[in-house]
């Protein structure tokens, strides 16, 4: 989680030469925001025949339906030449992986339709190292991030720009230790060539795969290994009034024990023009501007296509519009009730948000300015 498989997704996207992709995006709850970017990255560049595609929340075995039919449909259509799926960082990466046929005594319950090339799990190096270094080792992830691991034909070892190189070499060793056949990738901002989603055969030809490092741990069982169920929780938050900057500026510096993950729109009463997005993980913290709220723009400038117009509408409240706080919050089931108590302690009272907006925009604002064309 927070590892940066989206970005890494958008680079993949933004170098393909080729023809027509089918993307498929997992994410835990109701709000799939990396399916919304996704849609907007397509947009952005022109890429009006790529179709990015949900994955509905439900069990495996619907999930793994669902995916079947789809890829069934786009095969059919004959004018898709690649496959991308993100899948959820609550999820294990061979989740889906195992209905490709690509391990031994598994169905291929999609064939003749796509064939997987890589299985690819994208480790966080700044996150992982003190994961590993801290005696208390959160034990709601140790055995599962091993697991998510395991069962990958690729790493790519992202945010290497955020450590130094002994803890860099302490990653790639633990990473070896825990799966010593896969090729490595180290990188930042999960900049890879788009050539890695290809056959496992062209990380060699690219240079890309890492001379691997002996460990007394290197032995690994050929057996697949066992995909257990995460025992963590995820919850949307929403809210249709704006954060108290000073409230909200101590929770967002604040540690919170359980929390793992943050990802979403926030609305400072501060700052009623723009879009806040925040992004947590364990040990990094961004809260940046995403662009302007639909209600602060005129009405000529609002989109023109009619499913646009609808999910706008579906979270529009007068008299402040489609301003709200709106996060997905991942963690500690037994703790995250506690984090959405303090997080509606940072919402405007009853009293201040009587005021009048004018007045809101006195409070003492502690948040760095945001840079639209440099978001957190």
């Amino acid at each position: 989680m927070g590892a940066g498989k989206t970005s890494f997704l958008h680079h993949l996207i933004s170098e393909h030469q080729g023809g027509s992709l089918v993307i498929f995006v997992e994410n835990p709850g109701s709000l799939n925001f990396d399916a919304k970017a996704i849609h907007g990255l397509c947009g952005a560049m022109g890429r009006k025949y790529d179709k990015v595609l949900e994955i509905p929340t439900g069990d495996e075995a619907m999930q793994v339906e669902w995916i079947a039919d789809q890829l069934r449909e786009c095969s059919l259509a004959g004018r898709f030449e690649r496959v991308l799926m993100e899948v959820s960082g609550t999820g294990n990466v061979m989740r889906f992986g195992r209905h490709f046929g690509l391990l031994p005594g598994h169905s291929e319950k999609f064939s003749p339709w796509a064939e997987l090339h890589q299985a690819m799990c994208i480790v966080d190096a700044f996150d992982f190292f003190r994961a590993h270094e801290r005696s208390s080792k959160e034990i709601i992830l140790g055995d599962f991030l091993s697991e998510q691991i395991a069962g990958a034909s690729l790493l790519i070892l992202n945010k290497c720009d955020l450590v130094n190189d002994t803890e860099r070499e302490a990653c790639l060793r633990r990473l070896c230790s825990i799966n010593p056949d896969a090729p490595i990738v180290e990188t930042a901002y999960g900049e890879v060539p788009a050539k890695i989603w290809s056959h496992p055969g062209t990380l060699q030809e690219l240079g890309l795969a890492l001379e691997r490092r002996p460990s007394p741990k290197a032995g690994k069982d050929t057996d697949i290994p066992e995909i257990k169920e995460m025992s963590l929780d995820c919850t949307l938050y929403r809210a249709y009034r704006p954060f108290h900057p000073g409230r909200f500026w101590e929770w967002f510096n604040a540690e919170h024990s359980g929390l793992l993950r943050v990802k979403g729109l926030v609305w400072l009463a501060t700052r009623n023009l723009l879009v806040g997005g925040i992004s947590r993980t364990r040990w990094q913290n961004a809260c940046g501007g995403a662009g302007i709220w639909w209600a602060a723009l005129p009405r000529e400038e609002w989109p023109e296509e009619t499913e646009a117009l609808a999910r706008m509408q579906e979270t529009w409240r007068e008299p402040y519009g489609d301003r709200r706080q709106e996060m997905i919050l991942i963690g500690d089931a037994a703790q995250l009730a506690g984090i959405i108590d303090q997080l509606n302690g940072c919402l405007l009272d009853a009293e201040e948000y009587a005021r009048p907006v004018a007045e809101w925009t006195k409070w003492p604002d502690p948040f760095p300015a945001w840079d639209l064309e440099n978001p957190s």
